[in-house]
């Protein structure tokens, strides 16, 4: 099975890939050692000319991608435009997610998430995995704890503390 994970927002977000660090370089423009010492590469043909698509570090490579599903409904979940998200289980990739959803995020909003296994999505959801963080505030709080966010950093730390757990709703305020 496949553990899916949703964001929604109570306004539109821009569909696609969100975080990624990458180079374009058209393929004759490029040399064998700025590929060969490339974390990622991947040739793309556009219009009859090859490109290569470079990110040179991990961190680089890293993003989020949404996709809005418009025929799914997760009984949990109170804002209207619901997206899948991918979102890999690692801090590169939650720095990024937090990124994109602090950029979204106005004085008052909110964007809700949750994750379960395919086909799970009307499952009760785990109370105790339950995640709020205040943007405002600076707290974060999960599984009845609570614990400040950093004011120097803020993405970074929730990249930190934050991790997938499976049937988890996340409440993400400004």
């Amino acid at each position: 099975m496949t553990q899916k994970h949703y964001l929604a927002a109570g306004k539109r977000l821009k569909q696609g890939e969100h975080g990624s660090n990458s180079i374009w370089m058209r393929a004759e423009d490029i040399d064998d050692y700025m590929l060969e010492s490339a974390y990622f590469k991947q040739m793309h043909e556009i219009k009859g000319e090859k490109y290569w698509r470079i990110c040179q570090t991990k961190k680089d490579h890293s993003s989020i991608v949404i996709e809005r599903r418009k025929e799914c409904y997760i009984p949990h979940i109170a804002n209207a435009f619901l997206y899948e998200l991918e979102c890999e289980d690692d801090g590169a990739a939650y720095e990024a997610l937090f990124r994109f959803v602090d950029e979204q995020l106005d004085d008052g909003d909110k964007i809700e998430m949750y994750t379960c296994w395919d086909g799970e999505e009307n499952a009760a959801r785990l109370e105790a995995c339950d995640t709020l963080i205040l943007l405002g505030a600076g707290s974060y709080q999960s599984g009845g704890a609570s614990f400040p966010i950093s004011r120097e950093n803020p993405i970074a730390d929730l990249a930190r503390k934050f991790r997938w757990c499976d049937r988890q709703y996340v409440v993400i305020q400004r």
